[in-house]
């Protein structure tokens, strides 16, 4: 008997603000839970955000490492930059587990963007980790003190992945300046249980109420599953470093969206997106200020825990 098929197709643009049509558009590769036969239909498209691409790698890669995927066919871009532009983002290295495919140009060295990488151990994820907040200091004005808080934050992001997201596919990451605006976006996605069930392990949080509520609780400080192995501020002090700049971050999983920085919002969407996605633009005319995340963290821990002896609350915070 013939294995069914399942043709995807992306059509047009997908940049930071139609992160929500990537997710519906990627929603059968989601849902894909018996062998199939996969063409994936990439002709029309004009442009790819990092967070879009992080995604479509994942979709893809989740359902080849399920073995649900005996054949497959991609048809690239049209359009030659963004043909070229896959290429250069290692779209088709990821898909096919790091094989090499000919390309019509010379490569030169990453700078102000970083290829889509894959993690999936405690091997893997600090090169990620270090790539990204190297990407975002050839744009940003920072010093090596921020620099390194900054590695602290992402380092705790990516850990998430690995020890929140129930999954051995691990997850992926992309970064890329735009040119249209001052901005850098960072993109690390997986397709794990998702924030929500992955603070239900914890019975001090097993009552979160929904998507919306389960992300907003994560963004607080001091907020894990697994206290024991973290200090659960990597994603608040990523959110604080971004705000102080201009920036924003994004955190979507379930059917939960949340923004915070320049944009606040918490947002109920119609699609569901297994695991989460956590995007990042940073504003690159403005500096990344850790001193200004030290103030804040102070007052967020002070708010917490009112009567508390703060003297050594940074014991638990980035490392200057």
């Amino acid at each position: 008997m013939e294995e069914p098929s399942l043709g995807v197709r992306l059509a047009g643009p997908y940049h930071f603000g139609t992160v929500e049509r990537v997710i519906r558009d990627l929603t059968p590769l989601f849902l894909v839970d018996h062998p199939i036969k996969l063409r994936l239909d990439l002709t029309s498209l004009t442009f790819v955000s990092p967070a879009a691409l992080a995604l479509l790698i994942a979709a893809v890669r989740r359902v080849e490492d399920l073995k649900l995927v005996d054949e497959g066919t991609v048809y690239m871009p049209q359009a030659a930059g963004i043909h070229r532009y896959l290429l250069r983002m290692d779209f088709l290295r990821q898909l096919y587990h790091g094989a090499t495919t000919a390309e019509p140009f010379e490569r030169k060295p990453s700078v102000g963007f970083r290829e889509c990488r894959h993690f999936d151990s405690p091997a893997t994820y600090p090169e990620v980790r270090r790539q990204l907040a190297d990407a975002i200091a050839e744009r940003c004005q920072i010093d090596e003190v921020s620099k390194g808080s900054l590695h602290v934050a992402l380092d705790e992001v990516c850990e998430n992945v690995l020890h929140h997201a129930g999954t051995g596919l691990g997850g992926f990451a992309a970064a890329q300046a735009l040119t249209s605006k001052p901005v850098m976006e960072i993109a690390i996605a997986d397709l794990g249980i998702g924030i929500r069930a992955s603070l239900a392990k914890n019975p001090d949080y097993r009552d979160v109420a929904s998507d919306v509520s389960a992300i907003t609780t994560a963004l607080r400080p001091r907020v894990s599953s697994t206290p024991e192995r973290n200090s659960g501020i990597g994603l608040f002090v990523t959110s604080l470093l971004l705000t102080y700049n201009g920036g924003e971050i994004l955190v979507r999983s379930g059917r939960g969206a949340v923004f915070q920085g320049s944009r606040v919002a918490e947002l109920e969407r119609e699609a569901v997106l297994p695991g989460t996605l956590v995007v990042l633009r940073v504003r690159t005319d403005r500096a990344l200020d850790i001193n200004e995340v030290y103030r804040g963290l102070d007052r967020a821990i002070k708010v917490l825990e009112p009567d508390a002896d703060h003297q050594g609350d940074h014991a638990d915070a980035p490392s200057r």
